[in-house]
């Protein structure tokens, strides 16, 4: 897995439980943030400003990584994508490891 897979992966763990929980999906800023650059672009129309953005963003994605960890329990490659990007600095790798220091 390489490093842009891997961060997809997890990205895409996140929305995931950002929908689930909330009904409002990652917008393509937030998903450009996470990602580290503009790789993002669906076309979509955002009609308001993302509710992810306002605020301590890491936190929030941080969060919501708690629950894509446990939705994807039982998927190794999620768990593989976060341990490549754990030592990143990154936005990215620190919402990997502020997800992973609240586990305990």
């Amino acid at each position: 897995m390489t490093l842009d897979e891997a961060r997809e992966e997890v990205i895409s763990g996140i929305d995931y439980a950002a929908y689930r929980e909330t009904d409002s999906s990652l917008h393509d800023s937030d998903k450009n943030r996470l990602f580290g650059s503009e790789h993002y672009s669906s076309g979509r129309p955002v009609y308001q400003p993302s509710p992810w953005a306002d605020g301590d963003f890491e936190d929030k994605m941080a969060t919501l990584l708690r629950t894509a960890n446990w939705l994807n329990r039982t998927v190794p490659a999620f768990t593989e994508a976060q341990e490549l990007l754990r030592h990143e600095e990154s936005v990215l790798g620190r919402v990997i490891r502020l997800a992973s220091n609240r586990k305990a």
